[in-house]
């Protein structure tokens, strides 16, 4: 039976992984209006680096 800490981080990835996918989606579709895209490409290395930490973790 997984502990409460596992399952907290094994929460925190999969929410990391589905927010990663739409943040993929947005960028896909937004056009290059002010900036939308340099924040959303941003939003998703901020992603990628959580979910490396949590790998190592």
């Amino acid at each position: 039976m997984k502990s409460e800490e596992e399952l907290k981080l094994e929460t925190i990835r999969r929410l990391a992984r589905k927010a990663l996918k739409e943040l993929d989606e947005a960028y896909r579709r937004i056009p290059e209006t002010d900036n939308g895209k340099a924040y959303l490409f941003r939003g998703k290395e901020r992603v990628r680096m959580m979910l490396s930490i949590l790998k190592e973790g």
